[in-house]
């Protein structure tokens, strides 16, 4: 909230007041100064009486880029305030009692009127955006700067669904209160039956957002949701592809049943390959008049793949995996659940089934991307349409 809102509540009781922070955070409760406090987090709001702020003030319990409601109840003496401080303090003629009765009226008004009102210009924007309306940048920036929270440097669209169908109102609810808890001043919200969440960050990433995985992993399984991250971008005209890349990511992971790295959630990065074969396979179908992408995979990996089709062997698995993990038998083993000397001895049956080696480091990506292909080839029809016995 902005330290105005603050201001107009409870300008009627102000005796003095010292602002150089310009947010707090009453939203997240407002904390009594008794007992002291530990070390809280930016922004929060403490409230108490005169006799609790200088016990404070002499143990220098006073935290910086907090909010401080020191409540006079009509006495005449104003306290001397901390030196070199960086904290909001508000010296008021009101009990504490009438102080939070104050602010509970402002959140209450501040809720009702900010979920609607933030609903239909999040809403909007999106439309807008979806519909590729909302491509030039200074109409973008515009929009953006109406967002109740500000927008960093580098953005990545998060886009969380649901494994489970129709959710009524009191889920939606919850997961959205827990998405806002893991997700502090972020702009997210609900559409088409899917939470956006445009992260910011003023870090500079090539991969990794600035979050904890694993926590957001646990709250996704918790609700039964997944989510897919797309790049982080400067360039908020692009919000679109963002979208598209999140979203495509978790359908691809999905379908291809190829696991993401961390538990429910598909970052682009990992499936970046997938997505280039599916916008290659749209455009080879327009050109060559077939889906039939056999003819984009190196010949070796088809060998392979009639190899385990007329032998019910799984060795074009087995070399996917070994591309895919750099070589390293031991990283191969574990990723599929096997023996290490069971993917040696499959390695060996590679060589044997094509006379030679087929991953050295000058057709090591070739090779990789041409298993990629087949599976997902794979995902999409009967293989054996594009591939006959």
């Amino acid at each position: 909230m902005k330290i105005d809102n603050l201001v107009n509540c409870l300008k009627d009781i102000i005796m003095r007041a010292d602002i150089p922070i310009s947010n707090c955070r009453p939203e997240d409760g407002i904390r009594f100064m008794s007992p002291p406090p530990n070390a809280p987090v930016p922004g929060i709001v403490f409230a108490g009486t005169l006799s609790e702020w200088r016990m404070l003030c002499e143990n220098e319990l006073v935290h910086s880029q907090c909010t401080y409601l020191v409540c006079t109840n009509g006495e005449t003496f104003l306290p001397v305030l901390p030196e070199n401080r960086e904290c909001n303090i508000f010296i008021l003629n009101a009990s504490v009692k009438t102080t939070l009765h104050k602010l509970t009226s402002l959140l209450m008004r501040k809720s009702v009127f900010s979920d609607a009102d933030q609903s239909v210009l999040y809403t909007d924007f999106w439309h807008s955006v979806m519909d590729g309306a909302m491509e030039d940048r200074e109409q973008v920036m515009l929009s953006l700067h109406q967002f109740p929270y500000l927008m960093h440097t580098h953005v990545a669209c998060i886009v969380v669904t649901s494994d489970t169908q129709g959710l009524d109102p009191l889920q939606i609810q919850e997961i959205q209160s827990a998405l806002h808890g893991f997700f502090p001043e972020t702009n997210l919200f609900r559409y088409n039956k899917e939470w956006i969440i445009l992260f910011s960050q003023e870090k500079d990433t090539s991969v990794e957002l600035d979050i904890s995985y694993s926590e957001f992993s646990r709250l996704l399984e918790r609700y039964s949701l997944c989510a897919g991250i797309s790049y982080a971008c400067q360039l908020p005209e692009r919000y679109r592809t963002m979208y598209l890349t999140a979203s495509a990511s978790i359908k691809l992971g999905k379908t291809l049943k190829v696991d993401p790295y961390v538990k429910r959630i598909y970052s682009y990065c990992q499936y970046n390959p997938y997505y280039l074969i599916r916008l290659a396979a749209q455009k080879f179908k327009e050109i060559h008049n077939t889906d039939n992408l056999v003819y984009l995979a190196h010949p070796d990996v088809i060998r392979l793949y009639y190899y385990d089709l007329e032998n019910k062997n799984t060795l074009l698995d087995v070399l996917e995996a070994y591309l895919t993990n750099a070589q390293n038998p031991t990283l191969t083993a574990r990723a599929l659940y096997m023996h290490r000397n069971t993917v040696s001895n499959k390695l060996n049956k590679i060589e044997e089934v094509l006379g030679h080696k087929p991953f050295d480091e000058q057709n090591h990506f070739l090779i990789l991307l041409s298993c990629m292909i087949v599976r997902y080839l794979r995902s999409r029809k009967e293989i054996t349409e594009f591939f006959p016995l």
